[in-house]
């Protein structure tokens, strides 16, 4: 990913990232400092991974599974996070908040980040996947994410899986918080990397699925399939157009949409899973056994670790904080710091393989056909488009935005 994004030269030392997930996962260390080495990274030292978690936000097997929100749900997400934050910036500081429950804590814990200055910059892979919310929850939140804007923190949000939602809630809107004006909203997009670590193509993340059928040698349904999942994106129904973003997100962008206000997302990053990141993470397996083991992964809970682990490299080349880098990247929209992605000239999918059993191929493999950039009512062109904002980092990036 570094190769192909043109990313080098710095490693995130003396910058510190904060990550907020629910919970928190009791064998993190071991697995970073694993996958790390797998990959020639060096480990985390000293105190460099810091985790800020509540009493009772691991999980103990004593617990009877007491806890009916099943906090290991959650470890896989906290792994994603970090490993790609120290993919990216291996030399950063890491504080993990983990609140002790997925829904009001989350909030909580960004208000201790924000309250006691933890971290320059923060990712959230978290998020409601509508702003029909009630106003006494958003305002209190929304007082925070200011708060830490005013500060000078970086504050990066997952931009949602579900493209436009239309499919989820019926109704075409974005994600919250990923919505909000203060706050930077990470697209994903899929990234084809060549053999040589060399930046192929990339398209909008979105995707329709269809499963081989062996018996036919059909897929079914016919291609291009069923629409499975993608960045999110689209235009605010709470938020007003902020002024960083006028002049620079296109009218096609508010007329597909229907109205005017907040466009989402700003930037994006790798997010398809089927042209994802591999992780690595203790587990526990069918038959009992406890093991460390590696899998693929994606969404746009990867694309905002990528990118908070990439504006670490950013501050550390700057010799600054850039804080909330929204009007600055809005700035730089045409200085040829970012991909431009656009749709291809031809539709483009992957065949992946899975393990029937999701372990290993004892019970046989299953073929699936993923098509790339399928992002119903959002749109992938030239400039600003709401699935991949301005676009992804290329080798310009640090040079431009790290001033």
């Amino acid at each position: 990913m570094k190769g192909a994004y043109g990313i080098s030269g710095f490693d995130g030392s003396g910058q510190t990232v904060a990550i907020i997930d629910a919970y928190a996962a009791p064998t993190i260390l071991q697995d970073v400092n694993q996958w790390s080495v797998n990959r020639g990274l060096p480990k985390f030292q000293g105190n460099q991974l810091t985790q800020v978690v509540a009493p009772g936000t691991f999980h103990h097997p004593e617990s009877g599974g007491k806890n009916k929100q099943n906090p290991q749900g959650w470890y896989g997400e906290e792994t994603l996070d970090v490993e790609a934050v120290h993919g990216m910036a291996p030399g950063a500081n890491v504080v993990f908040i983990g609140a002790p429950n997925n829904f009001q804590d989350l909030d909580a814990a960004l208000n201790h980040l924000v309250d006691r200055h933890l971290a320059q910059i923060v990712s959230n892979s978290y998020g409601f996947n509508t702003e029909a919310l009630p106003f006494g929850f958003i305002k209190p939140y929304e007082d925070t994410i200011l708060q830490g804007a005013a500060e000078g923190i970086g504050i990066y949000f997952s931009s949602g899986d579900n493209s436009d939602e239309s499919l989820v809630i019926g109704t075409r809107t974005t994600d919250w918080p990923a919505s909000s004006p203060f706050v930077t909203a990470v697209g994903g997009t899929s990234l084809a990397v060549g053999a040589g670590n060399n930046y192929l193509f990339e398209t909008g993340w979105g995707t329709r699925t269809s499963s081989w059928r062996a018996t036919t040698k059909t897929w079914s349904p016919p291609p291009p399939g069923s629409w499975l999942y993608g960045s999110g994106g689209g235009v605010s129904r709470l938020f007003a157009e902020p002024v960083y973003q006028l002049g620079v997100v296109q009218p096609a962008v508010f007329a597909v949409q229907g109205r005017t206000g907040r466009a989402v997302p700003d930037i994006a990053a790798l997010g398809d899973p089927n042209t994802g990141y591999i992780i690595g993470e203790t587990q526990t397996f069918p038959d009992g056994t406890v093991k460390y083991s590696e899998y693929r992964i994606g969404g746009t809970s990867l694309s905002s670790p990528i990118m908070a682990g990439i504006m670490a490299l950013a501050d550390q080349r700057a010799g600054r904080v850039h804080g909330f880098a929204n009007p600055f990247f809005y700035s730089k929209a045409t200085s040829g710091a970012f991909n431009d992605i656009v749709n291809p000239a031809a539709r483009v999918a992957v065949v992946r393989t899975n393990f029937v059993n999701s372990v290993d191929g004892s019970a046989g493999l299953a073929y699936r056909l993923r098509t790339m950039n399928e992002n119903l009512s959002l749109q992938t062109t030239p400039g600003y488009d709401d699935v991949t904002g301005l676009g992804t980092p290329n080798a310009n990036f640090l040079a431009v935005i790290g001033t």
